[in-house]
């Protein structure tokens, strides 16, 4: 079976017990626009795309699903015809305001995926924010119960590449030039444990901490400089609990034909190239887990 291939990590979709505080969250904090509200979701950005991020309101705080975007129709028809041939369980669910048309399925590990195609690109590019604005949504890492199952799932059905590797622990692949889009450790269970917005450098790092503590609030683990990816780092908390990664000046893979994924050791600066403290177990333990997902449904 030939597939297709995904083009772009898109957002995360978060369940959250109260929107409207979450919303606040993710303006206050970090940075976000809201673009619309309808029913019991909410979509923000913080660029021309309509959507970056999309939370909706359900009974407990976890993963609704993660987005990849395709090309065009042609290929989301394809995905469409492919994936019950495969075994892969369709989810019914309405189309996400903002784009042509989208998607979901069920993947290993019960991770609900959505691809869609054709997103808007309408919104303002300058707006006012108290955060450190971030430029896009730039990856996820996720834990997986099933790791050679979800990796084989990533590389064969969406079409991503691996750039490195830690071990049998964890994988970093890309969807573009970015050196991941998608990081997978190995775990006893199924969840998100983080998921990341790329800034525009490390003064908005520094800005992001100062803007935490101003609000009474203080970085997981971080700031860094992560030796896979060759990024720089803070975490936070959002205010459900799940893990938030704000990224400076990751690695490009600029000739595909010529990159070779390493092997890194597991030790210290294979995380951090400063050497300052280690991941604390908050991080290293953190599960937000997956949910239900709620149907988004457009209320007139």
């Amino acid at each position: 079976m030939t597939w297709p291939r995904a083009t772009r990590v898109g957002h995360v979709g978060l369940q959250v017990p109260d929107l409207q505080r979450s919303v606040t969250f993710a303006q206050d904090i970090l940075g976000l626009r809201l673009v619309e509200r309808r029913g019991s979701t909410a979509y923000l950005t913080c660029n021309a795309r309509h959507h970056e991020l999309v939370l909706v309101e359900g009974d407990q705080a976890g993963l609704d699903h993660l987005a990849f975007e395709v090309a065009d129709a042609s290929v989301l028809a394809q995905y469409r015809e492919l994936l019950p041939e495969a075994g892969f369980e369709l989810v019914q669910r309405e189309v996400e305001i903002g784009v042509e048309d989208a998607l979901s399925f069920t993947a290993p590990g019960g991770f609900v995926v959505e691809l869609f195609c054709g997103m808007a690109q309408n919104q303002p590019v300058h707006y006012d924010t108290i955060g450190a604005r971030p430029v896009k949504f730039e990856h996820m890492t996720i834990k997986a119960s099933d790791k050679p199952a979800m990796e084989a799932f990533l590389i064969d059905v969406l079409g991503l590449r691996v750039s490195d590797r830690a071990e049998d622990a964890i994988s970093w692949l890309r969807v573009s030039s970015e050196h991941h889009g998608v990081s997978v450790v190995a775990a006893d269970e199924d969840a998100l444990n983080h998921y990341a917005f790329q800034v525009d450098g490390w003064a908005s790092i520094g800005r992001t901490g100062d803007h935490l503590m101003h609000h009474g609030r203080g970085f997981l683990w971080g700031p860094g400089h992560h030796g896979i990816g060759d990024n720089y780092f803070c975490y936070f908390l959002d205010d459900d609990g799940a893990i938030v990664e704000y990224s400076a000046n990751i690695l490009h893979v600029e000739d595909e034909a010529r990159y070779e994924p390493r092997v890194w050791p597991d030790e210290p600066l294979t995380v951090n190239r400063w050497g300052n403290p280690p991941p604390p177990a908050q991080f290293v333990d953190g599960a937000h887990p997956l949910v239900v997902p709620v149907d988004q449904g457009v209320v007139p």
